[in-house]
């Protein structure tokens, strides 16, 4: 769904060399990272704790579907979690007034916050900073007290759907 929005961060880039709404969908990457990785380190399980720990260092480097499809979705608290720390982030940076003035996303993609036609306005970085850490210690502790227990049951895969045409 996210390729939704990138001709919207591409026109915002273009047009004016920042996006607000490229600087919010970084911290959505942080949070649904800090999730899985709550998950990884309170799990007692080998397969979920290996899968995590991948997925969340994916996530912080601003691939997201690990964590997403892996494991944040098929335990639906834990992605509910993802999303509660990705409002708080969101609302720090649309309080401080963030831009992006990249394409990159999540921590991997600090250097996008930094101004190249100011660089001394350190504004959006400081945003950056104060958005991803709320993302993390968000989503990390909901996760932690609501979001996840081992004694919860993963949810099924999704069968893919039959062609009617070779039916």
């Amino acid at each position: 769904m996210h390729w939704g929005v990138v001709p919207l961060v591409a026109q915002q880039i273009s047009g004016s060399g920042e996006s607000a709404l490229n600087a919010i969908i970084s911290g959505t990457m942080v949070s649904q990272g800090a999730a899985v990785l709550a998950v990884a380190i309170k799990s007692h399980k080998s397969e979920l704790k290996e899968l995590g720990f991948a997925a969340a260092i994916s996530a912080f480097c601003g691939v997201t579907e690990p964590a997403i499809y892996g494991v944040n979705l098929r335990y639906r608290r834990v992605f509910v979690s993802g999303l509660i720390g990705s409002a708080a982030s969101g609302f720090i940076t649309g309080l401080m007034h963030g831009n992006m003035f990249g394409f990159t996303g999540s921590l991997i993609g600090f250097s996008s916050f930094f101004d190249p036609k100011n660089p001394t306005n350190l504004t959006s970085f400081y945003a950056f900073l104060l958005s991803s850490l709320a993302a993390i210690v968000v989503s990390f502790l909901v996760t932690w007290f609501w979001g996840y227990n081992d004694k919860m049951a993963m949810g099924q895969k999704v069968e893919k759907k039959k062609n009617p045409a070779k039916a």
